[in-house]
């Protein structure tokens, strides 16, 4: 067994008014006590809220994990989330068991739902987040080669240099948020690592992506969600950002492709033109763009908040951040300094959820899932699960000391044949920037906090962050570790 595994029921289905049958909403779906008289099961949904759509739709927009922490106290590990206007339905589920039958049903069976999401329009078509069956394993094994244990290994010093060169400029001893600095670090290791060259010619791509990814244009991104399924590529000012980030992509493999080193280049667009599929072919330009942006996005957004996170939860856990400060000064193991990256990752998700869309029936649990069903395994609620873990709120790396998480109730990074393909690489980058940074300087919570207990999670598009940025000062340390 995992970390402290819990034995013990589900919890119970609430009882009363909390809870409404999603067949109300869901014409297809029967409940199964309304099946016929031989018994068959009837496909059906689970249960969900009582409060009407609306509700639903708004706390799911600004209070999304008080929302799944309440569906799962009140209704049940497996609940349906119904979002207004559209009608539009998710079917929730915590129990790591019915994620596990989920994650591992036939990929043709339960497909990625990404190709709908409000993601797909940004990052493109041919994006290995968006695409389903032959072509997205094709995509994926094209993509493996920079993710390699060894290739990954040259980004380490990138790493330790964007680490250092940011921390300089930190003004000591004043508050400051922590989510902002991250992101400016593994936006410069994201450039680097794709790119290979040198940070000035990278101004006008490091500011449009910086402009796509302003609170504004991240609301823009909220709506579409809420809307329901569509694929219709961004207008209005969401669109411009990415035309002119088109356009600058584009522009970069033009340049690249009239290279004539490419075999001697170590960085991840000359490794992805040189990817050959199993019948010879290489990707295109479109293929290169979805990609690439795919990577700029997804690959230093979530990094740079699981390192805010890790900080905001250390500042609060005295103990564990003079475990971490020790076993950093000793320099011979990095074990608790993993337990602190898997723990964050794990008591505060960056993703809530990944969907399937399911094109047949699906038994998950007690549930027979309709086709058509969107099914979403909730990492924030399966991570957490009291039958898995004790105090499952609580921050306690400890508990990742003694056996690796789960596969089935640990799901930060998704999971199946769809997993983040850049899991290791963010573990990594998580753990080289935490100790580059803590070699140096020790956090502490500014005086003037008014969550002295935590930073209460905010919606960030399709993320969750600090409701404060992660704030923090830092002080130089008076005694680091020795250096050879």
């Amino acid at each position: 067994m995992g970390p402290n595994r819990r034995v013990g029921s589900h919890p119970q289905h609430a009882r009363g008014l909390t809870v409404a049958s999603a067949s109300a909403a869901h014409a297809r779906a029967p409940h199964a006590s309304e099946g016929p008289a031989r018994g068959l099961p009837v496909p059906s949904l689970p249960p969900g809220p009582r409060a009407p759509a609306v509700a639903q739709t708004l706390a799911w927009a600004l209070a999304p994990t008080w929302l799944l922490g309440r569906c799962m106290r009140e209704v049940g590990e497996a609940f349906t989330l119904t979002f207004a206007p559209s009608g539009f339905q998710l079917v929730m589920l915590a129990d790591p068991d019915a994620v596990k039958q989920v994650f591992t049903a036939p990929p043709e069976l339960a497909p990625s739902g990404a190709a709908n999401s409000p993601v797909a329009p940004v990052v493109g078509p041919n994006s290995v987040l968006v695409l389903t069956g032959p072509e997205h394993l094709r995509q994926r094994k094209l993509l493996l080669p920079p993710f390699h244990g060894e290739r990954m290994r040259e980004y380490e010093s990138t790493i330790v240099r964007a680490s250092t060169e940011e921390m300089a400029r930190w003004p000591l001893g004043r508050p400051m948020r922590m989510q902002n600095a991250a992101r400016r670090i593994t936006l410069e290791v994201i450039l680097s690592a794709v790119f290979g060259v040198d940070a000035q010619r990278m101004a006008p791509m490091r500011s449009t992506i910086g402009e796509l990814l302003e609170p504004s244009r991240m609301l823009m991104v909220l709506r579409a969600a809420l809307r329901g399924p569509r694929s219709e590529r961004p207008d209005g000012a969401l669109g411009a950002v990415l035309d002119r980030l088109d356009e600058l992509l584009y522009a970069e493999i033009a340049l690249r492709r009239q290279q004539s080193d490419l075999a001697d280049r170590g960085d991840i667009l000359s490794l992805l033109m040189q990817a050959r599929d199993e019948q010879g072919a290489a990707m295109g330009d479109e293929e290169l763009r979805d990609e690439l942006i795919t990577l700029l996005l997804a690959g230093h957004e979530t990094t740079a908040t699981t390192v805010a996170w890790a900080i905001e939860r250390l500042v609060r856990h005295p103990a564990a951040l003079a475990r971490l400060l020790a076993e950093i000064d000793a320099g011979e193991e990095d074990a608790y300094l993993e337990a602190v990256v898997n723990e964050t990752l794990r008591v505060r998700p960056v993703v809530p959820i990944v969907v399937r869309a399911l094109t047949g029936e699906l038994q998950v649990g007690e549930h027979l899932l309709p086709a058509g069903t969107r099914v979403a395994p909730c990492i924030y609620l399966t991570n957490r699960n009291p039958r898995v873990y004790e105090e499952p709120a609580e921050f306690r790396p400890e508990r990742f000391l003694h056996g690796a998480p789960e596969t089935f109730s640990w799901i930060p990074f998704g999971g199946g044949i769809r997993r983040c393909i850049g899991a290791a690489f963010a573990q990594l980058e998580a753990k080289l920037m935490l100790r580059t940074i803590l070699s140096e300087l020790e956090p502490q919570m500014p005086r003037a906090n008014i969550w002295r207990r935590g930073e209460p999670v905010r919606r960030r598009a399709i993320t969750l962050v600090p409701a404060a940025g992660a704030r923090v000062a830092w002080r130089r340390r008076s005694a680091g570790r020795t250096r050879g």
